[in-house]
């Protein structure tokens, strides 16, 4: 990506912090937390109606701002080669920087759609609460990362970026999702299904969790990895009774709402992603397992390697990357760097006619980074014990060679002794500040940054 390039997708980001920095100042705070904070506005009633009302123009400004922009950031987007991944889960990655420090070994932009346009459309069927409490903590979320939609000069870490669906795509991607949810619940409750209504009918009947899942022929689609499933499916209807304003719910709809919305999200994104030559990456699990469903069963392909990679690292518990300074890493990365980190952990992982296995891919590309890691610390290494030498051996030398530099007569030997102490010493510390140097600058790399992260792990 050129640096012009760069420059108006940083352009663009500014502008669009200082719309969301203008509605939200008044109760925003650097590091306050997002969950307490939006919980605690929501207990005052007379705030709620001042903060909605005060955020009634924001759809409007924001529309303005993306019918001003979107056909720049997508041309840029569309036809650079960087390693673009788009963001899939909550509106935006409320694990936030966690989410971001596993996620950015492998990519060098992750693309956020503009979760705040999105929350603003679900205003007509949420509760005034659940529709500010969201508000608040994506707008917080974002406020929060604002640093890394810049790039330093490199291409930024994080680029928001508006919807690129065309009214005349929905359609099509709705057929797409309508599908896929229609396969899953005929998987689940091995019952044929005439449409999506015809589902919905069905799932309107099963008003308890133990009924569902008593009739649910298999249940190892339903949440594979949540050990207990009841209490999942529980809180799931809880989170929609209290955030819908529609009444009428069973916990049969509830899940059916739960399972449509994901795979509608999952298209809309993978759409998206498709249009600007990007791979997808999600913040849960559920979204993961629900996909690859999806990709094996409807569509009939395997899943790829990086796709697999991106999110067997996100998912997976690798504890001491959330030790990593994302600052540092912000500054260091380039392209260059991340194409080399990238090259090391795809290194031995392969595919087949079958996929990926997930649990050989995440062994390997831990393995892979140990290993780099383990490089990297023998490079430090091999720097001290110069450095090292060079003190003990060289110091010799130098102490030596001034000793016989002190005149003792004012003859010929005590200028050539002067001279040549002169030269050795200024040799002596022309090579330790280049060893010193080295050994800085190899620091000052993502790999160093990674390695400090480690270090931290392994010392706490």
């Amino acid at each position: 990506m050129y640096f012009f390039e760069i420059k108006q997708i940083e352009n663009i980001a500014t502008e669009y912090f200082d719309i969301i920095g203008d509605y939200f100042k008044g109760f925003y705070k650097p590091g306050v937390n997002k969950y307490y904070e939006a919980e605690r506005i929501n207990s005052f009633d007379i705030a709620i109606q001042t903060i909605i009302l005060s955020l009634q123009d924001l759809e409007d400004d924001l529309n303005t701002f993306w019918e001003k922009h979107r056909q720049t950031i997508t041309s840029i987007t569309q036809k650079t080669n960087i390693f673009k991944v788009i963001y899939c889960g909550n509106p935006s990655p409320l694990d936030g920087i966690n989410f971001i420090k596993k996620t950015a070994l492998y990519l060098d932009s992750l693309f956020i759609e503009d979760p705040i346009s999105f929350l603003l459309k679900t205003k007509p069927v949420a509760t005034e609460r659940a529709y500010l409490n969201q508000m608040i903590k994506h707008a917080f979320n974002l406020l929060d990362m604002k640093k890394l939609f810049y790039g330093e000069g490199s291409v930024p870490l994080l680029i928001i970026f508006p919807t690129i669906i065309e009214n005349e795509n929905r359609g099509e991607i709705r057929d797409i999702i309508h599908k896929s949810g229609d396969e899953y619940f005929k998987m689940l409750f091995d019952r044929d299904f005439i449409n999506t209504d015809d589902v919905f009918d069905y799932l309107s009947s099963i008003e308890s969790v133990g009924n569902l899942i008593s009739i649910a022929k298999n249940k190892d689609i339903l949440f594979p990895d949540t050990p207990n499933k009841v209490e999942r499916i529980l809180a799931l209807y809880n989170d929609i009774k209290e955030s819908w304003i529609e009444n009428d719910l069973t916990i049969g709809r509830a899940l059916g709402y739960k399972i449509y919305g994901q795979f509608l999200n999952m298209g809309n994104q993978v759409y998206q992603a498709q249009r600007l030559s990007a791979q997808i990456v999600f913040d849960r699990r559920e979204y993961w397992d629900l996909y690859k469903w999806d990709i094996g069963y409807i569509k009939q392909r395997a899943i790829d390697i990086d796709s697999s990679i991106l999110n067997s690292m996100q998912l997976d518990n690798i504890s001491w990357l959330e030790n990593i300074d994302i600052d540092k890493f912000n500054l260091v990365r380039n392209e260059e760097e991340v194409e080399k980190l990238r090259s090391i952990i795809r290194r031995n992982i392969y595919t087949t006619v079958e996929g990926v296995n997930e649990e050989k891919v995440i062994k390997q590309a831990i393995s892979n980074l140990e290993e780099a890691l383990s490089e990297h610390s023998n490079k430090l290494s091999d720097y001290s014990q110069q450095l090292k030498r060079k003190l003990k051996i060289d110091s010799i030398f130098i102490v030596g060679g001034t000793v016989a530099s002190i005149p003792a007569t004012l003859g010929l030997s005590t200028v050539v002794g002067g001279v040549s102490t002169l030269y050795g010493i200024y040799d002596y510390i022309s090579s330790v500040y280049k060893l010193n140097q080295d050994k800085i600058k190899i620091n000052k790399t993502v790999m160093g940054v990674l390695f400090d992260a480690r270090e931290q792990g392994i010392r706490s």
